[in-house]
C-alpha cells in the first residue's frame, strides 16, 4: 500500500486531486461561516468531514511512509508536514464541541489551504527566498518598529495637549505613525500643530524608503534566486547533449554560461534559407524537421542532435529551412559564444566541425 501511495504521489492524478480537495475544503469553511452559505449549501458539516477527512487520509499515508523510510522526525519537523497536520485538525474539531471551536476551525481550516503550496513552484521559490533572506527581512522590519515607536512619543508629547482625541498616549499615537510612514494617510486622525505637520511630513518622506524596503530585499531575493534555478537548469540541460555529456561538471559549467534555453512551438519557423546565421541550436527535448529544398526528403532531427553550425562554421546564409515538428527546447549558442568556445575548448569544436563538413556536402 505505501508503494502504491509513493509512486502514486508522484503523479498528476494526485496533485491535482489534492489540490481539488484543499481548495474545496476551505471553500466550505468560508460559506459555512456565511448565513447565506449555509442556504445555500446545508450539509456543509458532512462535506467539512469528507473532505478533511481525504486530507486527514493523505497526511496518514504521509505518516506511514516516513516511518518506512526512517524520517518521521525530518517529516513532521518540515513546512510539509507542518501543513499537513494542521489539515487534519478541523475534521477533529467537528466531532467535538467547546467555546472556542468554532475560531479554531475556521483558523485551522484557512490555512489548510498553505497544502496547495507544496505543488507550486512559485509559492516554493518565494518560501526558499524569505528562508535565505530571513536575517535581512528581520533587520528591517527592527528598523520599522523602532522607526514607529520613536515618532508616535515624539508625536505624543508635541500633539497630547493640543490634540488629546488623537494623541492621548504613545499607544494611540502608533496609529498614525503606521498609516503615515506606510503612506496610506487614512486622515482620520492628524496633527494640528505646526511642530506636529513637520514632523508629520518627515515621516511621511522618510516612510517611502523605509516601508519600501522589505520590498527591495524580497526582490532582489527573487532575482538571486531565478538566476540559480536558470543556471542549475542550465547546467542540467547541457549535461543531456551528447556531445557535452563526457566533459567534467567545470567544462560544462562553464559551457552553461554561454549557452541560453530557447523554446518554440509547433510548426514554429526556426531558421530560414538564406538567412545570415548568427547562431547554433542543440536539441534538448522535441524534433525538427530541416528542409533543404524540394528534391530532397525533409531531415528529422531530434534530442542529442545539433544544427545551424553550417553558417556559423563556414561563413556561409542559412542552407536549409528549419521548423519545430512538435513543441522544443534548445540551447542556443551565438557566434560570439561559439569563438569563445573554440579558444577553450577545441575538441568539442571539432566534433561539430565533422557534422559540419558532412552536412555542407550534402547541402
Amino acid at each position: 500500500m505505501i508503494s502504491f501511495f509513493t509512486n502514486l504521489k508522484t503523479t498528476s492524478f494526485y496533485k491535482y486531486l489534492i489540490i481539488l480537495v484543499t481548495i474545496v475544503a476551505t471553500l466550505l469553511i468560508a460559506i459555512e461561516s456565511s448565513k447565506e452559505g449555509i442556504r445555500f449549501i446545508p450539509n456543509t458539516l458532512l462535506l467539512e468531514r469528507v473532505f478533511f477527512g481525504l486530507l486527514t487520509l493523505d497526511y496518514f499515508f504521509h505518516f506511514l511512509e516516513a516511518i518506512k523510510f526512517k524520517r518521521v522526525v525530518t517529516y513532521l519537523k518540515s513546512f510539509e508536514g507542518i501543513i499537513d497536520f494542521i489539515a487534519c485538525i478541523p475534521l477533529i474539531i467537528t466531532f467535538v464541541s467547546f467555546e472556542y471551536s468554532e475560531v479554531l476551525k475556521y483558523s485551522f481550516g484557512i490555512a489548510a489551504f498553505l497544502k496547495i503550496a507544496r505543488f507550486s513552484d512559485a509559492l516554493t521559490i518565494f518560501k526558499d527566498v524569505i528562508i535565505s533572506e530571513r536575517k535581512s527581512m528581520l533587520a528591517s522590519l527592527y528598523l520599522m518598529f523602532l522607526l514607529t515607536f520613536f515618532i508616535s512619543t515624539i508625536l505624543y508629547f508635541v500633539e497630547k495637549d493640543a490634540n488629546p482625541k488623537g494623541f492621548s498616549s504613545i499607544i494611540e499615537s502608533m496609529w498614525w505613525s503606521v498609516v503615515t510612514l506606510a503612506t496610506v494617510g487614512y486622515g482620520d486622525v492628524v496633527p494640528i500643530t505646526v511642530l506636529g505637520k513637520l514632523i508629520g511630513a518627515l515621516a511621511s518622506i522618510v516612510g517611502l524608503g523605509m516601508f519600501a524596503l522589505p520590498a527591495g530585499i524580497l526582490a532582489n531575493g527573487f532575482a538571486q534566486e531565478l538566476a540559480r534555478i536558470k543556471y542549475v537548469t542550465s547546467w542540467n540541460l547541457v549535461a543531456k547533449v551528447p556531445i557535452f555529456s563526457h566533459l567534467d561538471s567545470g567544462t560544462i559549467s562553464e559551457i552553461a554560461r554561454l549557452l541560453v534555453i530557447k523554446r518554440f512551438t509547433k510548426n514554429e519557423v526556426i531558421i530560414k534559407k538564406g538567412d545570415i546565421g548568427d547562431s547554433m541550436y542543440f536539441i534538448l527535448d522535441g524534433e525538427v524537421e530541416v528542409m533543404i529544398n524540394q528534391n530532397i526528403e525533409p531531415i528529422v532531427l531530434k534530442q542529442g542532435d545539433f544544427f545551424g553550425e553550417i553558417a556559423l562554421l563556414r561563413d556561409v546564409k542559412r542552407t536549409a529551412n528549419v521548423s519545430a515538428n512538435k513543441r522544443c527546447e534548445m540551447l542556443e549558442l551565438t557566434t560570439y559564444d561559439l569563438k569563445r568556445l573554440i579558444q577553450s575548448r577545441p575538441d568539442i569544436i571539432e566534433s561539430i566541425e565533422k557534422v559540419a563538413k558532412v552536412r555542407f556536402e550534402l547541402f
